[in-house]
């Protein structure tokens, strides 16, 4: 029998915010992203800080100043529910004195063993250079004073300043002034190295995650040395080999390499695009262990790209563009092994720069952090801003004539090749729950050439609708 297609609803809550229409490959209208925005910012091609502490909160840290309009200089945060709440804007730290300097750079964050929030960022108030550290003990809606964490070459006060913990040491990375610079603790005493080589003369936009199983940090920057390109490389506890992202020359190295760890088990992952075309293909990087293909969408060549951390083990890859001066984000994610994917996602809203595209989605649901600037009104502001999505199952329907006006429905549910326990299958007011192994069936009445929708329904995905014909 056959299958006529599918279409998605998009069952996800959508954040008040700025939306504008999707126009997809061939025409459809389809999904509108309804980013809203979190915090005013000057931001480039360095993603912001974010962790998400036990409890499933999401915590994001940035920088604040007047100069943006925000009511001090220095550095706040904010916490997104597990629902998808975004709670409001703490001003974790004013420096607005004539001596005390500002802040510099985008702030990491890190969840201690402890449980607590620590922030770092580079600084020199009164002439004292940073990093510095700040930390929380409640979840972020207090937050500690300034202490300098800087050791040795660490010890700057104009860099981006990301920390990861590695089997319970924190472990911070900048790039600064000609390097990539490591520390493994905070404070005075604490081992400082330089990653990359002494001949690298413009080292930056670094990135940072943890290897689940190893407890391995590895960094990603771009270089403008020799070949240039973009790279990752294990930097703590011990150094690792340099690897090089195959991103066509063409796209330089001013993009952001935003990388992910898995939340259980082996390998760190960068999403790149495999050619520089009018359709971009995006391939999957893993540190050390090859690539595998993603996806593409018709007409859309990448203009940015990032990847995020999924449940059980998957990543999530994001990547944007235009086609026909329309913007449009795709979004797409692993099954459990991180060899397939989903049926790849498109959403609609077009920007005037877009920076970085990143976020955690580990607790099901993709908190998408992208940086950058709407296109429209004109008075969109700079900044980090937020959206939400879940994602897409997939479904075969077999269908058998039984006689009589019965047919049965055959049907088998999968995420990326996963089969997926407890989705909820209905046609013409039947329903069934699949089992562990995916697969369920119906028996309804109607008569030869019918078409029938079959609707499958699971709390964690978008909603899918099969047109199948009797």
């Amino acid at each position: 029998m056959r299958d006529t297609g599918r279409h998605r609803h998009a069952q996800w809550a959508v954040l008040s915010g700025l939306a504008l229409a999707l126009f997809a490959p061939g025409g459809a209208v389809g999904a509108t992203l309804h980013p809203t925005l979190l915090a005013k910012a000057a931001y480039g091609t360095v993603s912001p800080g974010f962790a998400r502490t036990a409890d499933g909160t999401l915590h994001v840290a940035f920088e604040t100043n007047t100069s943006w309009g925000d009511s001090a200089s220095g550095v706040a945060a904010l916490a997104i529910s597990p629902s998808g709440h975004v709670g409001p804007q703490v001003q974790a730290l004013s420096w607005n004195g004539p001596t005390s300097g500002s802040p510099n750079g985008i702030p990491g964050l890190a969840v201690m063993p402890s449980g607590a929030l620590e922030a770092t960022f580079g600084g020199s108030p009164s002439g004292d250079d940073g990093p510095w550290g700040i930390s929380s003990s409640d979840g972020g809606s207090t937050w500690s004073a300034p202490t300098d964490i800087g050791s040795g070459s660490m010890e700057t006060g104009d860099s981006a300043v990301r920390v990861q913990v590695s089997n319970g040491t924190p472990v911070l990375t900048a790039g600064c002034c000609g390097g990539i610079v490591i520390q493994q603790g905070f404070g005075p005493g604490s081992n400082t190295y330089q990653l990359t080589n002494n001949t690298d003369g413009s080292a930056g936009n670094v990135d940072s995650t943890v290897d689940a199983a190893t407890g391995a940090v590895v960094d990603s920057w771009g270089s403008n040395d020799g070949t240039g390109g973009l790279w990752l490389q294990q930097a703590a506890p011990s150094e690792g080999t340099a690897v090089k992202a195959p991103v066509p020359s063409q796209y330089g190295t001013g993009v952001a390499l935003i990388v992910a760890g898995r939340d259980s088990g082996p390998g760190v992952f960068a999403a790149y695009p495999a050619n520089f075309a009018t359709t971009t293909h995006m391939s999957l990087l893993r540190y050390g262990g090859g690539s595998v293909g993603v996806g593409s969408v018709r007409g859309l060549h990448a203009a940015s790209w990032g990847v995020a951390t999924g449940p059980d083990g998957r990543i999530w890859v994001i990547w944007s563009g235009q086609i026909n001066g329309k913007g449009i984000t795709a979004i797409t994610r692993s099954n459990k092994a991180v060899s397939k994917f989903e049926p790849v996602q498109t959403y609609g809203f077009t920007w005037a720069n877009l920076f970085t595209l990143s976020g955690d989605g580990r607790r099901g649901p993709l908190d998408l952090l992208l940086g950058g600037t709407p296109a429209s009104p004109p008075s969109a502001a700079d900044g980090i801003y937020y959206a939400r999505t879940l994602p897409e199952l997939s479904a075969k329907v077999s269908v058998k004539h039984l006689g009589g006006g019965k047919f049965k429905l055959k049907i088998n549910v999968t995420d990326a090749g996963d089969a997926v326990s407890g989705a909820t299958a209905s046609a013409k007011g039947h329903s069934a729950t699949t089992k562990s192994n995916g697969k369920t069936s119906l028996t309804i009445s109607g008569s030869s050439g019918d078409h029938v929708t079959v609707k499958i329904t699971d709390s964690g995905y978008n909603v899918l609708k099969k047109k199948i014909t009797l």
